[in-house]
Parts: structure tokens; sequence; C-alpha cells
């Protein structure tokens, strides 16, 4: 049976990179993941709380959230079983994840992913 593990949510930003310093700078948590030149994309990690750092922009919603999942597999197809709408399907990303999304009613952006092995 799928199994939530945990849950990330993404912050919005209109500089990714200066938010993601600050974090570190200011509040002691450390850089991950800087994406891309220009960043488009940022991961901070303090302990267990880990953020994600977006552009503003209509594509992710008001909120973010990033759900790691053990057997995304089986939790796609339940979705797929309730009829729930997914905005991107299943797939490996370029990323080392293998995810999928949806938009809640209110247009919040989820992603459930789990690790893939780099070949």
């Amino acid at each position: 049976m799928p199994r939530l593990l945990s849950a990330h949510p993404t912050l919005r930003a209109r500089d990714i990179k200066a938010l993601a310093e600050w974090y570190r700078d200011t509040l002691g948590f450390e850089i991950r993941l800087l994406w891309e030149d220009p960043v488009t994309f940022s991961i901070v990690e303090r302990d267990l709380a880990r953020f994600g750092i977006a552009q503003r922009d209509a594509a992710f919603g008001p909120v973010a959230v990033y759900a790691i999942v053990e057997d995304v597999d089986g939790l796609y197809a339940e979705f797929l079983a309730r009829r729930v709408t997914i905005n991107r399907p299943l797939e490996i990303t370029n990323y080392e994840m293998k995810d999928f999304d949806l938009t809640d009613p209110e247009g919040n952006r989820i992603c459930f992913g789990q690790g893939v092995e780099s070949e």
C-alpha cells in the first residue's frame, strides 16, 4: 500500500538565490540545491525541515508541496482509480525522481514523488 513519508513546501520568491542565502545566513539552513544558472529552483534544509524555493508564477499555484512517497506507482494508480485529474503524468525526471502532480480545488500544486536509482 502506498505511504506518504514526508512533505516539502515550496516557498515563492522574486530572487530565488537571494532567499536561499537568507535562509542559510540568517536562519542557519544549508543550501542543498541551486538548480540551473540563473537559479530557477533551490532547496534549503535544516534538520528534518526542507523547503523548496521557486519563482513567483502561476504554474505552481499559491502554494506547492512535494510529498515523498513509498510506492509512487501504487499511489498514481489509486488516484487514477478515484478519477483524480492529474496535471502531469507519472514520469522519471532528470532530477532522479519518479513523480506526478495535481492541483487541488484551490489551485495549490501537489507533487508526489519517489527517488530512483541512477543508472
